[in-house]
């Protein structure tokens, strides 16, 4: 079922989750740019302006990226025991307020902040339990181990 553009390996997903999440990102600032930019000259029986057009069809196509990369993420979140933030972050709504009553953008910069630490503790995990796939569990359990090192592990 892998296609010919899908990632094999969580590393090279959580590369990709990163690249989609970065651009994703970077798509809700140009069109909140652009929404304060041209806000005044929206028709209203238009929900687009005609100025908006071209930062709604890269955030349209941004966020249909990370939605498909999505459900994948929740399952490495949770199959690391991490929080989920892309869920709260496809559930973004844009040109909620008028440029006047709200100045923040749409989403937050800790809701930013949880986004990219997940994807850090992803690349991280994905790293770690990667190189011990690679040594082997029983090498790893047949090497003696160090007084101290068998006391850290006791207690910690």
């Amino acid at each position: 079922m892998a296609g010919a553009n899908r990632p094999d390996t969580d590393r090279e997903f959580v590369a990709e989750l990163r690249a989609a999440t970065d651009q994703f990102l970077a798509a809700v600032d140009a069109w909140e740019a652009g929404y304060r930019k041209y806000y005044r000259l929206a028709d209203p029986a238009r929900k687009v302006s005609a100025d908006l057009e071209e930062p709604e069809k890269v955030y349209a196509a941004s966020r249909r990226r990370l939605s498909v990369l999505a459900p994948r993420a929740r399952g490495l979140c949770f199959k690391y025991g991490l929080t989920d933030p892309w869920t709260g972050l496809l559930r973004t709504s844009l040109g909620q307020y008028a440029p006047q009553d709200r100045a923040e953008s749409a989403i937050s910069r800790t809701e930013r902040q949880r986004v990219n630490e997940c994807a850090i503790l992803l690349a991280e995990a994905c790293a770690g339990f990667q190189a011990e796939a690679a040594m082997g569990n029983e090498e790893a359990e047949s090497a003696p181990r160090r007084w101290y090192r068998r006391l850290l592990d006791f207690f910690y």
